[in-house]
């Protein structure tokens, strides 16, 4: 069976995340649109029917949010923290998209733009970490997101593990 090269380490957080590719035995963060390192993990649904996700999505969220608290009716259409609910049978509804969407599609929203932010290369394997506290039915569901942004190959690594492994990089160095 033959091995595939994986150079790029995903982490789909439920905050921020992060896409990072291996380059000469170092990693190398890829940055945002926005020249970030990091992204927020946020998908919003516009009036014309398109989709930001990430810094733009955050600024939708925000803006919404304050219009709710001065006292506006504002019908949300950004979704943050949707990572707690992998695998479950939560939906989030937009009323911009007239549709739900379930907790890995707006994961796979996510993984999308990260694989974006790589310009030299299309992106068909990598590595995204998971929560250690997944269970069996969480990393499926992570899994299918993957699959549903368009990576042929995944593997999913434990934050704790991939934590270990980035010191391991780096145990050489003496600061």
């Amino acid at each position: 069976m033959a091995r595939t090269k994986i150079d790029y380490g995903i982490d789909l957080g439920t905050t921020n995340s992060a896409i990072v590719r291996m380059e000469s035995g170092d990693p190398k963060i890829k940055k945002t649109d926005t020249l970030k390192d990091t992204m927020p993990s946020c998908v919003y649904f516009n009036k014309r029917k398109s989709i930001a996700v990430g810094d733009s999505a955050y600024n939708s969220y925000k803006r919404d949010k304050l219009m709710t608290m001065r006292g506006g009716n504002v019908d949300s259409n950004s979704f943050i923290e949707f990572k707690r609910t992998m695998g479950t049978d939560k939906k989030y509804f937009s009323s911009n998209m007239e549709k739900d969407y379930t907790s890995e599609e707006l994961s796979a929203e996510i993984l999308k733009t990260l694989k974006s932010f790589v310009t030299d290369e299309n992106v068909v394997s990598a590595v995204i970490t998971v929560p250690a506290k997944f269970n069996t039915t969480q990393i499926d569901a992570t899994q299918k997101a993957a699959e549903l942004a368009g990576f042929s190959h995944v593997e999913l690594l434990q934050e704790p593990i991939a934590a270990s492994m980035a010191y391991g990089l780096d145990a050489g160095k003496t600061d």
